[in-house]
């Protein structure tokens, strides 16, 4: 049985041989080693490789990252600069409501929407950031929260712009200034002797002395609805503002309007007269809300002299 190995080993000097003997243990020793030393060293390729390899994909990775939290920086402060808006525009309609005496308009929906939208907003929190991002979560409820504040701010300025659309209606169909320059009142509104028939009769308006053809104009704006002449009033204007605001400007000797014309607070309508049933030049003038007469002098300016 083979027990080792003779090695011839020539010197190129003198052409000799020299035997060497390696027992069989040496050699398999010796082959491990180079086995284990190749093994090491290809290992150690390898690892340099998926080194390099590792090293470029962080550094890519890093990239990502910074390029990815610039962007939600600048998200992060566009949000704050749109809260810092919606605060302004807050404070803005508050002011507004309280100088027009209103209390703060508050957010409509019952608790069922509260919890539903509660739901819903966990459930995209879980799908998309699955709890595991704080920053992130963050900005997400900051976005909820924007979304809910502009929702509050558009209901409460269209609420307001129609509070103030009808209020300036209400404002402009309300009559506000005299239907003539001067003058002076020959009848108050109220129970009065009929000049005719001497009885106790209603007066419906308010009778004011003044000379012939003195313009007469509209106390609001509106829209003419009566234009005629009657036995008893003579030639007579009737204009609706709106609101069930209507007023009569009646014993004209001119009528310059038609029905269906719009007219504003000052605009000529006619001149005054002594037309239909009347004792003296005068412009007869009523003010009625839902088809009741009332005072005139409620909607007009006029010293305290004139006012019974």
């Amino acid at each position: 049985m083979l027990k080792g190995w003779e090695i011839a080993i020539r010197r190129t000097s003198d052409c000799h041989y020299r035997r060497v003997r390696l027992s069989r243990a040496a050699v398999i020793t010796g082959v491990i080693i180079m086995g284990v030393l190749a093994g090491v060293t290809g290992w150690q390729g390898v690892s340099l490789y998926q080194y390099k390899a590792i090293a470029g994909d962080r550094d890519g990775i890093k990239k990502q990252l910074a390029e990815r939290n610039a962007q939600l920086s600048f998200f992060a402060e566009r949000m704050s600069s749109v809260r810092a808006e919606l605060a302004s525009i807050r404070r803005l309609s508050h002011n507004v409501e309280q100088k027009l005496g209103r209390g703060e308009i508050a957010p409509e929906g019952g608790l069922g929407g509260a919890i539903k939208k509660t739901l819903d907003r966990d459930a995209k929190r879980l799908t998309y950031f699955n709890y595991e991002n704080e920053f992130l979560d963050d900005m997400w409820t900051e976005m909820e929260e924007l979304e809910a504040e502009a929702r509050l701010e558009h209901d409460r300025t269209v609420l307001l712009t129609r509070f103030l659309e009808t209020r300036s209606g209400l404002i402009s169909a309300l009559p506000s200034i005299r239907p003539i320059n001067g003058g002076f009142v020959s009848s108050p509104f109220g129970r009065r002797r009929d000049p005719f028939s001497g009885s106790m009769k209603m007066h419906t308006g308010i009778d004011l002395a003044h000379s012939t053809n003195v313009p007469v104009y509209a106390t609001a704006d509106g829209v003419v609805t009566q234009v005629k002449r009657s036995p008893t009033y003579g030639k007579v204007v009737g204009i609706y503002h709106g609101f069930g605001v209507y007023t009569l400007y009646a014993h004209l000797n001119r009528q310059d309007v038609k029905p269906g014309d719009c007219v504003i607070s000052g605009q000529q309508i006619g001149l005054l007269g002594n037309t239909g049933r009347s004792t003296h030049r005068h412009l007869h003038y009523e003010v009625r809300i839902e088809g009741r007469p009332v005072n005139p002098y409620y909607f007009m300016p006029s010293s305290s002299s004139e006012k019974n």
